[in-house]
């Protein structure tokens, strides 16, 4: 049995995993002081709305990746005497500061593009914002990619957050061409604006899943059913494991927490309990590498355990 943890250096090998998170950001720093330069051209030029409404999408863009950045490098910390379980719900609350500040730029979005519905401005410089446009899409998608590469190995919520909106920030710049491209050949005065209140509803549908996530890893919701499940089934298809009983799981960061009683041979040593447990262990670990693990030992028939007090989590 001890043959099976040798070599299993699981600080190590999930550190230097989940440091693949933080590679993308490097890359998105520079996208984006390139996009940001180009679109205040555009904007400046054009005076659309519409592209103002890309501008500061990108610019909320650089800000929050920077709150990514460091939320990331603070949830990779280990844990100390005053973080037993670690720094990884400094991912949630950077994604819940994600979804405020995108919910005020929505906010900003809407009340200029009805200010301009009343003002009728005129947007000029058609070519120069579909070119700016067109060049946006190209360099947030090298974003994208970068970042799926990396949530692969790490997956972090703060990563997914920021891929969520960058690959909606594609969407958006599409419909900035279609906003130049209405008001260019068609003459339509409105599309401008409307497509900018559009792009701002675009993006709260983008809040509402970050914060979302944001709140569920805070609140420790338990993870998905279907993951619950894969931890039942591996548990029970032991012969020696006779049943499990008050599985409790959460995220925080890029790990995952796993608990639960199971039920063994009350005849059993000590030994070969713990033998048992051990070895169920490193099978869960097989499906979900990111997982700290504690198995709490029963013999069959006595699940009463004094440390759940809280009504309807003993089951």
């Amino acid at each position: 049995m001890k043959d099976l943890y040798k070599g299993h250096n699981r600080d190590n090998n999930d550190g230097q995993a989940h440091s693949h998170a933080l590679k993308p950001y490097y890359v998105a720093g520079f996208v984006l002081l390139t996009i940001i330069i180009i679109k205040t051209y555009a904007y400046a030029v054009s005076g659309s709305s519409s592209m103002l409404a890309s501008l500061v999408d990108s610019l909320g863009d650089i800000v929050i990746s920077g709150f990514a950045f460091f939320s990331i490098r603070m949830s990779l910390k280990p844990a100390d005497h005053e973080h037993r379980f670690g720094h990884g719900k400094a991912e949630g609350f950077s994604a819940l500061m994600q979804a405020c500040f995108l919910s005020g730029a929505a906010v900003f979005l809407v009340f200029e593009a009805v200010h301009k519905l009343f003002t009728h401005e005129v947007v000029t410089h058609h070519g120069v914002g579909v070119a700016v446009s067109l060049l946006s899409i190209v360099l947030t998608l090298v974003i994208v990619n970068a970042q799926k590469k990396a949530y692969a190995v790490a997956p972090s919520l703060a990563l997914k957050a920021d891929q969520f909106h960058y690959t909606s920030d594609v969407v958006l710049n599409c419909a900035v061409i279609l906003a130049f491209l209405i008001d260019w050949y068609c003459g339509f005065v409105y599309a401008d604006p409307l497509i900018s209140i559009a792009i701002a509803a675009y993006i709260l549908r983008t809040v509402k899943h970050i914060g979302g996530d944001a709140v569920n890893m805070l609140m420790d919701r338990e993870i998905e059913q279907e993951d619950r499940q894969k931890i039942i089934d591996i548990a029970t298809a032991r012969e020696d494991v006779h049943g499990i009983h008050d599985l409790r799981t959460r995220k925080s960061g890029m790990s995952i927490y796993i608990s639960f009683d199971v039920e063994l041979d009350g005849g059993l040593s000590l030994e070969d309990a713990h033998a048992i447990t051990r070895e169920l262990d490193l099978q869960l670990l097989a499906v979900f590498p990111n997982a700290e693990i504690i198995i709490h030992k029963d013999p069959v028939g006595d699940i009463y355990d004094p440390r759940h007090r809280v009504a309807g989590v003993h089951h």
